[in-house]
């Protein structure tokens, strides 16, 4: 992940519009032609003969100083072109290409010489398709350079852009095209990804590439990506719900096929960005469905996990002691503890997943249970978290890819049978669908119980056979069997009438950040450049839990409190804050009155808090972490439960810390309507905001160390156990740890 060219050399296919302009079916080009360098991280341009590519477009494509004149050229994709859009160069000109030319390819891929002289072209002549392209490949190897690069990539396929446009009788436009797709969906840009996704898939079937999976379809890989691309950041919720359906199709298509499933990660990984791990080359993600609140989560999410099963079949393993366990029809007590193993990609301090369970897992009572801790550091971040090292009895393992791992995105396999070896009795994921490396171990039967959890509230889509429990809070789900619907795992509840988690405050006496140690008593409003007599209304939740449901709340806050403004957390990307703004002002926002602020350090964020006049829970994904901290410094925070659990945290909270009825009632929203009129009250009541926030300052204590929270999940755990321990075997001291 740290490299977004890794999963972007692929492929890339026609519009809808130009598919029946496709030149005729070509053999698929040499692998040694591809590339000589197949593990290389990075893209190469030495991977495509460009130098022989562009021969043949400048003998067969370029006009130079004879033809017509125009300065166009055929590039044989009948697409159609703006006539004398740019002069014809003059002949000084040309000579003076000629001349950067030979210097740019006398001097070494990627120099500054070489560089420097297709620079020089484009500035001489900015429609120069050989420029647009070696330099485009150049820029991608440069990581602050990449998105340049990627730009002028996109441009080659732009008659408006260039002249002539690039020529998909190559099937080297075929990788071009993929890198451009696999790129932008890597930076979550969905429309562009999308558009060279398909012009690459299309693309596949012309030359024949992905025919050694038997797939008649085109490339398989390329098929996966536009089975589990989903749209960052829509328009609209109309384009929300397209997105989905689009994805949808493609992944039913796949699934209905019975042959040409296996990847063949070996010749896949002839293209520059696949080899590190073709399964995160094809399979996009599916971290962003915990996003999609109109969506059959259960249902999207199996069909995630089959396209992955079927496409590396090896994943699909069971451990021979948990064979053997299943053969048995009974299953005496056991005289030891139980082995529990805790999995986890983001096992790291400081990280909102290890507050959450930390506190919990640390006192859980080692009179009962034998506990390993593994991070997989899959970003590389080793720095396991400090709870994890309370107990010298807890083991602890901290695995990272090695350099035999590339090639093969089954490649998992390799810590599962390190596990395996252990014997555990429950495996607890977590977070299993915020780490492709954790989802694939858990697609291994590797212990005869193996949970997944509340890390990233979504299920993870594995058959019920291999991923038995999906372990929530009941005060943040709806009703037992219509919560049900929302997992593949059998849902076990922690109580509705606790906390569930043994938390611990973030915010330290003298207005201090626990996670960072800044003071942040001295920050005002002008240090924010926000106005000082003002009402405030935030949200600085990541943007993209801000699907469109939300714009309306906005706006409709900024409506009925017309002296009132709105901060929100500006989006990373360009391209999608200009939708997120575009979107506002569709449904009613005045942009003037909303300021946008990058991602503060945590002692900004909670002096914000502070500074705020109401704190909007973002919709429909909410907050956990952040809605504990609005609480802990005694902010009223406004919420509209969700029909998911990652939406309904706000509600458990606020039901569960003692709050007065009028409180909860003034904080808690049954409908959008409702949501503006709550908010505007608390904005514009000082009396009652000063009688919330006060009960709010009383009761927030009520949040943290809860022992009776690790008592639930040590119950749960007992409950789930595949073996019981039997009696007299220290089971009397349940909870004297505590």
């Amino acid at each position: 992940r740290s490299n977004p060219l890794r999963p972007s050399l692929r492929g890339l296919g026609l519009p809808h519009d130009e598919k029946s302009k496709l030149p005729p079916k070509r053999q698929l080009v040499r692998r040694d032609i591809l590339g000589p360098s197949l593990t290389q991280r990075y893209c190469c341009l030495a991977c495509l003969p460009f130098f022989a590519l562009f021969l043949c477009w400048l003998l067969l494509s370029f006009p130079c100083t004879s033809g017509d004149g125009d300065g166009e050229g055929s590039n044989n994709n009948d697409i159609p072109r703006r006539q004398n859009q740019q002069p014809t160069p003059s002949r000084d000109d040309i000579i003076q290409i000629n001349q950067l030319s030979k210097v740019a390819y006398s001097n070494p891929e990627g120099s500054p010489q070489s560089i420097s002289s297709w620079e020089q072209i484009l500035s001489i002549n900015p429609r120069h398709l050989e420029a647009h392209v070696i330099l485009g490949w150049t820029l991608i190897q440069v990581p602050v350079m990449q998105e340049k690069g990627v730009t002028l990539l996109e441009a080659s396929f732009d008659s408006t852009m260039v002249t002539p446009t690039i020529d998909y009788k190559f099937p080297q436009t075929f990788t071009i095209a993929a890198t451009i797709g696999r790129y932008r969906a890597q930076h979550n840009e969905y429309a562009p990804a999308r558009k060279f996704m398909e012009i690459a898939l299309e693309l596949s079937k012309v030359h024949g590439i992905g025919k050694s999976t038997n797939n008649k379809d085109g490339d398989l890989c390329i098929q996966m990506q536009l089975a589990t691309m989903f749209d960052y950041f829509p328009e609209s919720m109309e384009a929300a719900d397209a997105a989905l359906a689009y994805n949808m199709k493609y992944a039913d298509r796949l699934l209905a096929q019975q042959k040409g499933w296996t990847v063949n990660d070996g010749a896949m990984s002839v293209f520059p960005g696949a080899g590190p791990d073709p399964y995160y080359h094809c399979m996009v993600q599916l971290f962003y469905l915990s996003f999609y609140y109109r969506a059959d989560v259960a249902e999207v999410a199996s069909k995630n996990y089959e396209l992955a099963r079927r496409g590396w079949p090896a994943l699909n393993t069971t451990a021979k002691f948990v064979r053997e366990y299943d053969s048995m029809t009974d299953h005496h007590c056991i005289n030891r503890k139980i082995r529990l193993a805790v999995i986890s990609g983001v096992l790291t301090e400081g990280h909102s997943n290890s507050e959450s369970f930390g506190g919990m897992l640390s006192r859980l009572d080692r009179n009962i249970f034998e506990v390993t801790y593994v991070l997989l550091a899959e970003w590389g971040d080793k720095n396991i978290a400090s709870f994890t090292k309370v107990h010298p009895s807890d083991r602890i393992f901290i695995w990272s890819k090695e350099a035999g791992d590339t090639e093969n995105g089954a490649w998992t396999i390799r810590f599962g049978k390190e596990i395996e070896s252990w014997e555990m009795d429950v495996i607890f994921y977590f977070d299993l669908t915020m780490s492709g490396v954790a989802r694939r171990l858990g697609m291994q039967r590797l212990a005869p119980v193996q949970v997944n959890s509340h890390g990233h509230p979504i299920t993870s889509g594995i058959d019920q056979s291999v991923m038995q429990y999906f372990i929530s809070w009941g005060a943040a789900e709806l009703s037992l069997e219509e919560a049900q619907t929302h997992y593949t795992e059998e849902l076990k509840l922690l109580p509705s009438d606790i906390i569930y988690e043994y938390f611990e405050r973030r915010v330290l006496p003298g207005a201090v950040s626990r996670m960072d140690g800044q003071p942040f008593g001295h920050l005002d409003r002008s240090y924010f450049d926000l106005p000082m007599n003002k009402r405030i209304y935030l949200c600085m939740q990541k943007p993209f839990k801000f699907h469109p449901e939300v714009d309306v709340l906005l706006c409709g806050i900024m409506t009925k409190d017309a002296e009132g403004g709105v901060v929100l957390h500006r989006e990373t990307s360009h391209a999608n804050q200009h939708v997120f703004e575009k979107r506002l002002e569709r449904a009613g926002c005045d942009l003037s009155r909303i300021k946008f602020l990058e991602q503060q350090p945590h002692h900004r964020l909670l002096a914000l808090y502070r500074e705020s006049t109401v704190v909007l829970d973002s919709y429909p994904a909410g907050g956990d972490t952040t809605t504990r901290e609005v609480i802990e410094m005694g902010k009223p925070l406004v919420t509209l439960p969700a029909r998911l659990l990652g939406g309904r945290w706000s509600l458990g909270y606020l039901s569960n810390i003692g709050l007065k009825e009028t409180t909860k009632q003034a904080l808690i929203a049954k409908t959008e309507e409702e949501f503006i009129d709550l908010a505007v009250q608390l904005g514009t009541d000082d009396t009652l905001r000063e009688r919330v926030e006060a009960d709010l300052r009383q009761s927030s204590s009520n949040l943290f160390q809860r022992k009776e929270a690790v008592l639930a999940w040590q119950n749960l755990f007992l409950e789930i156990s595949p073996y019981e321990q039997c009696t007299g075997f220290l089971i009397d001291k349940v909870g004297e740890e505590l």
